[in-house]
């Protein structure tokens, strides 16, 4: 299988972790792609031009990263992410829009300063700051497709928008993250220190 991905992306690290918590990240061959470049031959393999991307072993092309990874939990034997369940499925939703929000603030921020959208970014950071407190934090030794998106969600917090001050409003929260940060798959999959915001083509 082919996986196109960035770093930075906490899309893309969401499926690296869930691949590393599966036991099945050493057969993924791993593409790195800019995605807001003009590559042709990463606009071939992937026409949305966003990663993370698939490439299953007979061809077929998946993309989203929640929908790639309840594709790799189906590989595995009795689906340990837990990817089938209701539960599940409504926590990781709900910390995917985290991700969304805080990704789309980090993404109207790249535009120049006179043509960004202020109620814009406060309407995400309104959103995150209500859906936080509706996150309980997960029972120990418990990592399913849910709570590692939530890991990636409240990690991607802390290094796009250390302004949103969750871990003091959220200590559970906060102390869970660190927790569970020390997992391999966190570690392993951690974006290059000091890196910088993604750029508009």
């Amino acid at each position: 299988m082919k996986l196109f991905f960035n770093q930075t992306s906490p899309y893309a690290r969401k499926v690296r972790v869930a691949a590393h918590e599966l036991g099945i990240f050493d057969t993924l061959e791993l593409v790195e792609a800019d995605p807001w470049g003009d590559s042709p031959k990463f606009f071939t393999a992937a026409p949305l031009g966003k990663v993370p991307a698939l490439v299953a072993e007979d061809g077929t092309l998946i993309v989203e990263s929640g929908t790639i990874c309840q594709y790799l939990d189906s590989l595995v034997p009795g689906r340990p992410l837990g990817s089938y369940q209701l539960p599940v499925l409504a926590r990781a939703a709900l910390a995917h829009g985290v991700v969304d929000a805080a990704f789309a603030t980090v993404i109207e921020r790249r535009r120049p300063r006179e043509f960004q959208w202020t109620e814009w970014k406060a309407r995400q950071r309104r959103a995150i700051e209500r859906t936080l407190p509706r996150v309980a934090p997960p029972p120990a030794g418990r990592f399913d497709l849910g709570d590692l998106t939530l890991a990636v969600a409240l990690a991607y917090l802390d290094f796009r928008l250390p302004e949103i001050s969750w871990r003091s409003n959220q200590p559970g929260l906060g102390t869970w993250l660190d927790a569970v940060s020390t997992r391999p798959s966190m570690t392993l999959t951690a974006p290059p220190p000091g890196a910088p915001p993604p750029r508009l083509a």
